[in-house]
């Protein structure tokens, strides 16, 4: 089996943060994906989400695997969730996962393991009474769920988890080469870094059953097992109207940091909710305020909040890219630096998913200068 995928050629800037000293913030998420070989329809692939304390993005329904399976957006072996850090928590946990495709090849269906993991750190968010759970622990005990999960026979995928609470703070726990990028008006104020043990070999989890670890050890070939603990731990600062992008390497392979905040910027400016002060650059205005809720922004084939137009308008960008064969993005970028002879140009298709989560901060307007 091949547990390679696309290299992704980002970098991070992160480190542990103190108090923010911004007023409360709330949370205001959406997500958005495209299956890999369908149409691209955000009006049906964009989805906001609302606190609940019995419900959550991601969060399976059905007690068959048939059912479950049903129920699932359109975002092919990719996954992605949002939830409340238990009952009538503040924090909210999130993530997105991608599913290693070669688990196909031994007739497996990678979206089962992608899926059901974002599904059990879901329900263990929403369940717990830790209120300072963090997204490497979360991924632990979900991890362990996915194993002891009878519906699940094996699989792997890449995680990208974040828990964000109300003072702004996020941490983050990376494995492999999903990612995220953190924007602060009209910059590029983080982003990570992909973890991989060779060119499109990413960290993974997995869950191998016995017989195909026999067929290893006899025919030989890395089985790749990177636990939770391996994942890349950051702690960051979120500020008002700042917007922090996790997506799956759909995106990373065929668009940038750059090509993402060109992106973003663009509708920020449009919508009104950041404005260029001649003094001070790029400022966040109170308009931002209005935008976050329900039917408030109109894009070209989407009307809805700003974060779910923002992730429905990456997943375009990211869709069009993979399909263009003219345009060389990241992945093919990387092909042709560590493969010279490789004739590999334009996109790269693939499932493509993204989350957005947007803060707003709870009184009068602020500039935050961190």
């Amino acid at each position: 089996m091949s547990s390679k995928r696309p290299f992704s050629s980002t970098a991070r800037a992160s480190g542990a943060v103190a108090s923010s000293g911004l007023p409360p913030i709330s949370l205001y998420i959406a997500a958005s994906s495209s299956g890999k070989g369908r149409k691209f329809k955000p009006e049906l692939s964009t989805f906001d989400y609302e606190p609940s304390n019995t419900d959550g993005l991601g969060l399976q329904k059905g007690r068959t695997i048939e059912e479950k399976r049903r129920g699932r957006p359109d975002s092919g072996q990719d996954s992605y969730f949002a939830a409340r850090l238990g009952p009538n928590g503040t924090a909210i946990a999130f993530a997105v996962v991608d599913g290693v495709g070669g688990w196909a090849d031994h007739g497996i269906d990678p979206a089962d393991f992608s899926h059901g993991l974002c599904s059990h750190m879901a329900n263990i968010s929403l369940n717990t009474s830790d209120s300072a759970l963090g997204p490497q622990e979360l991924l632990t005990r979900a991890y362990a769920a996915v194993i002891m999960d009878p519906q699940i026979k094996a699989g792997g995928s890449t995680a990208c988890v974040g828990v964000a609470d109300t003072d702004g703070r996020v941490r983050i726990a990376n494995l492999g080469d999903s990612g995220y990028v953190h924007l602060r008006r009209g910059t590029v104020h983080q982003l990570s870094d992909p973890q991989t043990h060779a060119f499109n070999t990413p960290y993974q989890l997995s869950l191998i059953p016995p017989h195909i670890l026999r067929q290893t050890m006899i025919f030989g070939g890395p089985m790749l097992q990177d636990g939770p603990e391996r994942a890349d731990l950051s702690d960051h600062l979120l500020g008002h109207g700042d917007v922090l992008i996790l997506a799956s390497d759909g995106v990373w392979d065929n668009l940038d940091a750059q090509d993402v905040l060109k992106t973003v910027t663009k509708i920020m400016r449009d919508t009104g909710a950041w404005k260029i002060d001649k003094n001070e650059g790029y400022v966040v205005t109170d308009r931002i305020r209005d935008l976050v809720k329900q039917g408030q922004v109109e894009s070209q084939k989407l009307r809805g909040t700003l974060q779910a137009v923002l992730a429905a308008e990456i997943v375009g960008k990211a869709k069009a890219a993979s399909l263009n064969a003219n345009r060389d993005g990241p992945f093919a970028k990387a092909v042709k630096n560590e493969f010279p002879y490789e004739r590999w140009t334009g996109g790269k298709v693939d499932d493509i998913s993204v989350l957005v989560l947007v803060p707003i901060a709870d009184d009068a307007p602020v500039k935050a200068k961190l």
